[in-house]
């Protein structure tokens, strides 16, 4: 038997007992707010690995963040999987970058913290699938629930006190000198990630430097803030206006980085991306014009996967109903060249409007059913 739901209503600590109770075989899928996929894999009522669709989540980031990889081994072992369809963790093996064992623990770190994660979603549909598991080669672990609901559970009241100081993303925050001076000498981490605090970056930014997961990088902040070497605030009041380098806007970096998302093609990326700056930024114009472009985007890609360029278009409603519709005037010249002779590759080569355009309103017409292909 399957289950579905929202976490808002059935907590993620209920589904996974609810599993674990009946020793259930199978896959859980989850989807959250931003556009982040996620799956728990179990057998016999023990999860046994995850995965995620978010790149902060990937190995190769948890290998950068834990410095076991440098940013051009990373580059090299990505471009032998994108050749060779290999898993990443088979190629660091082979290259030597770690051994077996020391493997195994970081898929085990990897997979709690894609569980943990969920913890922190407010919402987000969940559903299960008996019986069914990937037939993909995945790392096989053991993971014991009652200390994951637990951690879980530490972690999202933790997440409540992490929001009380820092409620977004676009918060900046600046080292305290003096406090700082007074504390050395300091861990090696907390140093590190005190040396990309400078006053003018936003946690978006330092997330991303840091390369760790956001829990991983706000509750170090948070630690930072508790103990007064970070405050919330930036320098930048204090600059004379110019056009120095490290003087930025966070707003403006993250819609840059979606916008190379949206060109790289990478658009469930993007889409993700824009509901994020949609939460922190909606009077924004400017991330409704990009929210605009990616669905533009979105729908070219749909195009271009599903109208098939050696399809026939035929109408498919009378020519009375059709002269009633409101067709801008790139619609009414295609409909006047859908003669159920052509195919769509020659009815996009005479037109004078460009094939994405093209490609976009014979895909409306499909949906309005205003035509079909054969």
């Amino acid at each position: 038997m399957g289950i579905n739901g929202n976490i808002s209503t059935m907590s993620l600590a209920e589904v996974f007992q609810w599993l674990q109770t009946g020793q259930k075989t199978g896959t859980l899928h989850l989807d959250g707010a931003n556009a982040v996929k996620k799956e728990v894999y179990f057998q016999d009522g023990v999860i046994i690995s995850a995965t995620s669709n978010d790149p902060r989540e990937f190995i190769g980031q948890f290998m950068l963040y834990t410095k076991r990889i440098t940013e051009q081994q990373l580059t090299e072992a990505l471009e032998n999987q994108k050749r060779d369809h290999v898993l990443l963790g088979k190629i660091l093996l082979q290259k030597g970058l770690l051994g077996k064992d020391e493997l195994a623990k970081v898929l085990h770190s990897i997979v709690e913290e894609i569980i943990y994660d969920l913890f922190l979603w407010k919402e987000g549909h969940f559903e299960f699938e008996d019986d069914q598991l990937p037939q993909r080669e995945m790392p096989s672990l053991q993971l014991d629930i009652t200390h994951i609901v637990l951690e879980g559970a530490t972690r999202e009241d933790e997440w409540s006190r992490i929001n009380q100081v820092f409620p977004n993303e676009l918060i900046v925050v600046r080292p305290n000198i003096e406090k700082i001076y007074q504390s050395l000498p300091l861990d090696r981490g907390v140093a590190r990630l005190l040396l990309l605090i400078n006053g003018t970056r936003s946690l978006y930014e330092l997330t991303r430097l840091y390369k760790a997961t956001r829990y991983q990088v706000f509750k170090a902040m948070l630690d930072l803030h508790e103990a007064g070497l970070i405050e919330v605030g930036d320098y930048r009041p204090q600059y004379i206006q110019t056009t120095v380098a490290g003087n930025r806007d966070a707003l403006k970096d993250m819609l840059l980085d979606v916008e190379s998302l949206m060109n790289e093609g990478k658009l469930a990326d993007a889409e993700a991306g824009i509901t994020k700056l949609e939460e922190i930024a909606a009077d924004s114009p400017d991330v409704r014009k990009l929210k605009e472009q990616i669905k533009e985007k979105r729908l070219e890609t749909t195009a271009r996967e599903l109208v098939n360029p050696n399809a026939i278009p035929c109408l498919n409603m009378p020519m009375e109903k059709l002269t009633k519709m409101e067709l801008s005037p790139e619609q009414g010249f295609l409909v006047s060249r859908i003669n159920g002779v052509w195919d769509v590759k020659s009815i996009v080569k005479i037109s004078p409007f460009g094939e994405n355009v093209c490609l976009k309103i014979i895909k409306k017409f499909l949906d309005d059913g205003v035509i079909i292909l054969k």
